[in-house]
């Protein structure tokens, strides 16, 4: 046999072995995959409570008028930079007075409706409804407001930190 013939045979023999040592998974899990359970939530499985402190800053400019949960899906809300993907539960009526975040908020509604108006005051001509399957989306520093049309839930989703932060009553008033 050639030296030729025997390095190409033995080219034909390691290939199998070599690709295969390359695309070998490893058999470490990563916390991300560490089980498929952990990355589906079943509609009603949620683990609702009370809006953290931590997430509301300043006065509210209006009255809530209502009650409003939290359930967080994935990420952790409160760590900037984290992702995270949490659901709010809102009574009917309930008012979300006008605030700003400081990173993008995207929010689809999940159940019932809800209504959106952009600015620092209350506006209840300036709401726009938002239906069931709807999408909404506010930039950072964005001053906006909400009412929940229904018994709602709203999914929302960003980068942390979810803060809410109030325009107070005083920055709220019209301009003399």
């Amino acid at each position: 046999m050639s030296i030729a013939r025997a390095g190409l045979l033995i080219t034909f023999m390691l290939f199998p072995v070599v690709a295969g040592a390359q695309t070998k998974q490893s058999t470490k899990e990563t916390p991300a995959r560490a089980s498929s359970a952990s990355m589906i939530v079943e509609p009603g499985s949620e683990k609702w409570g009370d809006v953290p402190a931590a997430a509301l800053v300043g006065t509210p400019s209006v009255e809530m008028g209502g009650t409003v949960r939290v359930a967080v899906l994935q990420g952790d809300p409160m760590t900037a930079g984290h992702s995270y993907t949490l659901r709010l539960s809102c009574t009917d009526g309930t008012k979300i007075a006008p605030h700003w975040h400081p990173t993008i908020e995207n929010v689809t509604v999940v159940k019932g409706a809800a209504a959106v108006g952009m600015g620092a005051k209350w506006d209840d001509a300036a709401l726009k409804e938002v239906p069931m399957g709807g999408f909404f989306w506010a930039a950072p520093h964005m001053n906006h407001f909400a009412e929940c049309k229904g018994d709602t839930i709203l999914q929302v989703h960003g980068i942390a930190p979810f803060v809410l932060n109030f325009v107070s009553a005083d920055d709220s008033a019209p301009a003399k």
